[in-house]
């Protein structure tokens, strides 16, 4: 490949803001600019990705698993870990313990990423006998892990919510990230608490945090998310117990309360809140 081709490749991408690449997108970028930088016609995909790497114009940045194998993007510039991980799926975003750290309630530990399902109907009828047997067993978790250098890293297959509650902002260390909103942190805690270092470490957060959030604001993402459980009731509970004046909560009470439910899966021994009708872990009274 001649120099001057060299250069031109070498400039443009220099030029552009730092980025994850997959195949694909060199596949797409080459194509587009083939002809501006008069790269001759043997010059492949692959062969643009060697010569970036070799050139250290790109850096290949790899995450693995022993059940399913290794994952690579080709990195320019300098992508923040926060944000690389978010480049392994399309439209992914931080949630759970993960958007907790983000939003400066928790330190960095296990990095949970989100990348939703295709839109689902589902035509359960709920009813009483439904939740206490759902409740009394542990809840699924996802087994997608991967690893990068000393960070753990799971993607969630979550619920299509049309990105609900999914905001970008400006994190001091990883730049520019794809987030949850903290409401809707809130709720994917209350959903899978596991993923949050269980709901005792989520109630514990909440008495520093609950006076950055919006009930109101819950009260729409759910109803935008359609959980088949009521978890406005798991939520207020831990919001009133949190500190938050009941005037506040109103937007939470106001939603019906047809059903109990639980705080937690699994839960050995349970008290009653009958004003929320949740049980939770006694040991939280």
């Amino acid at each position: 490949m001649r120099l001057k081709t060299q250069l031109a490749i070498k400039q443009d991408i220099e030029a552009m803001p730092p980025r994850a690449w997959n195949r694909k997108d060199f596949e797409n970028y080459l194509a587009e600019r083939r002809t501006a930088w008069n790269a001759p016609k043997y010059l492949t995909p692959n062969l643009l990705i060697n010569f970036l790497v070799d050139n250290e114009i790109a850096h290949e940045r790899t995450i693995s698993s022993k059940e399913y194998g290794r994952k690579v993007r080709y990195v320019t510039g300098d992508v923040p870990l926060l944000r690389l991980v978010c480049a392994f799926y399309k439209d992914s975003y931080l949630s759970h313990s993960t958007a907790l750290h983000v939003h400066g309630l928790t330190p960095m530990g296990k990095i949970f990423v989100n990348h939703e399902q295709s839109p689902k109907t589902t035509t359960t009828r709920l009813s009483q006998a439904r939740i206490d047997r759902a409740f009394q067993n542990q809840p699924r978790r996802s087994s997608f892990e991967f690893q990068m250098e000393q960070y753990s890293i799971l993607f969630l297959n979550g619920k299509h919510t049309g990105n609900a509650g999914v905001t970008t902002v400006e994190h001091p260390s990883a730049g520019t990230v794809r987030v949850t909103s903290l409401e809707r942190t809130l709720i994917d805690c209350a959903v899978r608490p596991q993923y949050a270092g269980g709901i005792e470490a989520v109630a514990a957060l909440l008495p520093d945090a609950y006076e950055r959030i919006s009930p109101t604001e819950i009260a729409r993402l759910l109803a935008k998310t359609k959980y088949a459980y009521p978890y406005h009731q798991s939520i207020g509970f831990l919001l009133e117990r949190a500190g938050m004046p009941s005037s506040a909560l109103e937007p939470l009470r106001q939603m019906p309360r047809r059903f109990k439910l639980y705080l937690d899966y699994g839960i050995k021994r349970t008290a009653y809140n009958a004003s929320w009708q949740v049980y939770y872990p006694s040991n939280m009274a």
